[in-house]
């Protein structure tokens, strides 16, 4: 019983403790939740302690105060998952709390809004135009009344920027102004926290104080025609970019010549993308601006060009040009400088007023030209009598030669016109290839324009200078005719032999050539035809010149032109070249002819020995340039048997001595003084009747073995045949085969040497007689002998002259 008192009496006293702690955490609740109840725009609230699920009124009241403070505050993550946990409560329990239902649905089309105007912004950043209608959709338009402040700025951004698309800057500028400029300075919202508000709400302040600046401006514009300036930069929204017209019109004409051009074409570019009306006002200073600006350029680009025709020779242009340029005074000094040349003795004193008057006002910088010509000017206009000075003083110095002395020191305009004519004749003359024939001109046509009065020895001068100019149009017509005659005759591209031949009359006597030309492609025409016709003699001189012209007046060829020079300069080349082949045969010859008899003399020596019974000779001569004729003849001073003649060792002896004594000396490595080496023999019988003869041994003579047969008469005639032979063995029928045998016994015995043989037979007349016509022939035909010699001393003789190699023809 004690025990039980004891723990009813802890149980009073723990419930004494509780019961002001619990009611006080309702009366905490109730109260948030009226406040949160009375004001729907509620966002903080005081920290509550979490209440059990099982105290549903509760429970539910804590999940959507704070589902709505998470919200608030941007955490939509813990804003949901409070709406999960209300969602999982019957709606029953809903139903029970006094405005929680209604507080609840609001909450949801809220999140649903945030969530779809965040869905619209990302369009937006990505350049998407949102129109109002689409901000105005059920699911969008409970943006605007959220507590979440970036969701609220993103809205009222982008209506302020709808509004301002349409061209309706009030509403633009009160939403962004109203709603989004004091979210961002007069709440905790933190622009940079969405993503692309940051940098667009510092343009919208910039864009709206700019247009503060531009409305002022602007109606100073129109009320005195007169731009204040306008020194800020608006931003560019492109889809509404009458601002912007209006910044670059008023920078246009304050500063038209400085940036009217630049300011027109970006106003020519948002013309292209604008959608809205233009107003009046605008349209009128756009049309005003093209104008200037067309005016200036056009006007500038006429002018500019009638000054650079006017520039070389100071004559009228014939081009219309202005005289008011605003933008560049220089070019105002530039027109009254024409003016002035134009008429110098009229309008020249004018004209130097006027550029007087400018250059006071508005001090221009002028170009080195423009003062040149202005000083020409100012001295043509003031210094006249000074000026016919010189020009009579130059005039009696050139009466009597046409020179003067020193070079031309007058002026070439003068308000006496016969003093201009003079000075035309003395340039035209003294500087007759260069102005003759203009100066000609500019006589013809002052003479048309002004009908000047004129000297007799002024007109005598005008018809020299007019005789000359026809002289070298004559000459020139003849060298004309004479290239064509030229180059339709000399048709010859290569010269492998023999020097270039010299015309003999076929051009030479049906041109006529003088020795100077005005015109250098004309000088050059005349020395190649007086080259070509005398190649070796004169080509080398007048190519010389040709060269030398070419590199001074930089001359460019054309086609025909470029192969005839190419041409003569082929023919010099092979006029020294074949003159280097003369010398190097002569000298080639000079060692055949020291080579040949010594070479013979050793051959003799070495097959005249005491054993050999009968004489054998040895004689040379050239042949052609570069061979060598060998002539070894052995005679048959005694009956020899035709297999005694084929001594081995004899024949050897001439193999070596032809390898070590002849072509050792003059051949290189690769033998090519050995092409076309042959051998002759020829076996001579002398007068004696041959009656037959036979032999153990056959001769082995082939049928059809090809010889010549030559046949002597008692007159010194001699009968040649070419012929064949029978098949000869050991018989013998004729003197004819007796020489054709003794040539063959010695060809076998010469075959080892392995060039080609050739025989032939030589019968003697009766008259000859005796051992000196009996004999064998052997000739040794060594026709490329001097080949390596004569091509080796030609290659030395051509490096030693420096004519180098042979030019192409280039046609």
């Amino acid at each position: 019983m004690r025990q039980n008192l004891h723990y009813l009496l802890c149980l009073i006293v723990g419930i004494g403790f509780w019961l002001p702690t619990a009611e006080a955490q309702l009366v905490n609740y109730e109260e948030t939740w009226q406040e949160f109840l009375k004001n729907p725009k509620t966002s903080a609230i005081s920290k509550l302690t979490e209440p059990s699920k099982e105290q549903v009124a509760n429970y539910l009241k804590y999940c959507l105060m704070y589902a709505n403070s998470y919200f608030c505050a941007d955490d939509l993550t813990q804003s949901e998952k409070m709406m999960r946990e209300v969602a999982a409560i019957s709606t029953e329990a809903h139903a029970k709390i006094p405005g929680f239902t209604d507080k609840y649905e609001d909450l949801k089309t809220k999140i649903a809004a945030y969530k779809a105007c965040g869905k619209i912004w990302v369009r937006f950043l990505d350049g998407e135009s949102i129109d109002i209608a689409e901000l105005e959709k059920n699911e969008v338009k409970d943006a605007k009344t959220v507590c979440e402040k970036g969701t609220l700025c993103k809205y009222f951004y982008m209506t302020a920027m709808h509004y301002y698309c349409q061209g309706d800057l009030k509403k633009s500028r009160g939403h962004f102004e109203n709603r989004v400029q004091k979210l961002v300075d007069k709440t905790s919202f933190e622009p940079k926290d969405v993503t692309g508000m940051d940098e667009r709400v510092k343009m919208m302040k910039k864009l709206w104080a700019g247009i503060d600046k531009l409305d002022p401006a602007w109606e100073k514009l129109i009320e005195t025609d007169k731009s204040p300036g306008f020194d800020t930069e608006l931003p560019l929204i492109e889809c509404y970019s009458i601002p912007n017209m209006k910044e670059y019109i008023l920078k246009a004409t304050a500063d038209l010549c400085g940036v009217g051009d630049e300011m027109l074409k970006k106003i020519k570019a948002l013309q292209k993308t604008n959608t809205h009306p233009i107003p009046s006002d605008v349209a009128d200073k756009i049309e005003w601006l093209e104008k200037a600006v067309a005016e200036n350029n056009d006007g500038l680009a006429t002018l500019n060009k009638a000054w650079k025709k006017f520039l070389p020779e100071s004559k009228p242009s014939g081009i219309d040009y202005g005289h008011e340029f605003v933008c560049d005074r220089a070019a105002e000094v530039k027109a009254y400088i024409m003016d002035g040349y134009a008429d110098p003795c009229g309008g020249g004193k004018a004209a130097l007023d006027k550029i007087e008057a400018i250059k006071k006002e508005h001090n221009p910088s002028l170009d080195t030209e423009t003062m040149t010509k202005l000083k020409q000017l100012k001295a043509r206009v003031n210094k006249e009598a000074e000026n016919l000075a010189k020009l009579n003083e130059a005039w009696e110095d050139f009466v009597p030669d046409d020179k003067i002395k020193g070079k031309i020191n007058f002026v070439f305009e003068y308000c006496d016109k016969e003093a201009q004519v003079k000075a035309y004749v003395m340039d035209g003359t003294i500087n007759f290839c260069e102005k003759g024939k203009s100066r000609l001109e500019d006589i013809a046509k002052l003479r048309d324009s002004d009908s000047p009065e004129l000297a007799d020895a002024v007109l005598k001068k005008i018809d020299n200078l007019q005789a000359k100019q026809d002289e070298s149009d004559q000459d020139l017509t003849d060298l004309n005719s004479a290239w064509e005659l030229y180059t339709s005759t000399d048709k010859t591209m290569e010269w492998q032999e023999g020097f270039p031949q010299k015309d003999t009359g076929t051009v030479r006597d049906n041109i006529r050539l003088v020795k100077f030309y005005c015109d250098k492609i004309a000088q050059t025409k005349s020395w190649v035809i007086k080259g070509h016709l005398d190649p070796c003699e004169k080509g080398d001189a007048y190519l010389a010149k040709i060269n030398k012209l070419k590199k001074e007046a930089n001359l460019k060829y054309d086609k025909e032109l470029a192969c005839q020079v190419s041409r003569l300069k082929s023919k010099v080349y092979q006029c020294k070249y074949w003159a280097l082949v003369l010398k190097a045969w002569k000298i080639t010859y000079e060692e055949c002819e020291r080579f040949g008899p010594a070479s013979s003399k050793i051959m003799y020596e070495d097959l005249n020995s005491e054993e050999q019974p009968c004489e054998t000779t040895v004689e040379y001569k050239q042949l052609g340039k570069i061979g060598i004729q060998y002539t070894i003849t052995t005679f048959l001073c005694q009956k020899i048997n035709l297999a005694k003649m084929g001594d081995p060792e004899y024949y050897k002896k001439i193999a070596t001595w032809v390898d070590n004594e002849v072509l050792s000396k003059y051949c290189e490595a690769n033998m090519r003084c050995k092409e076309d080496f042959y051998i002759y023999l020829e076996g001579h019988t002398d007068g004696n009747r041959f009656s037959g003869r036979r032999y153990d041994n056959s001769l082995d003579i082939p049928e059809g073995t090809p010889y010549t047969h030559f046949v002597g008469k008692s007159s010194g005639a001699v009968d040649t045949l070419k012929k064949e032979t029978r098949n000869i063995t050991t018989d013998l029928k004729s003197n004819m085969e007796l020489g054709i045998a003794r040539a063959w016994t010695v060809k076998q015995q010469l075959d080892f040497m392995k060039v080609p043989i050739t025989v032939g037979a030589y019968e003697h007349p009766s008259s000859e007689k005796g051992g000196e016509f009996r004999r064998i022939e052997i000739e040794l035909n060594i026709t490329n002998l001097m080949l390596d010699f004569y091509e080796k001393t030609l290659k030395e003789l051509v490096e030693e002259s420096g004519i180098g190699n042979r030019p192409k023809l280039g046609c």
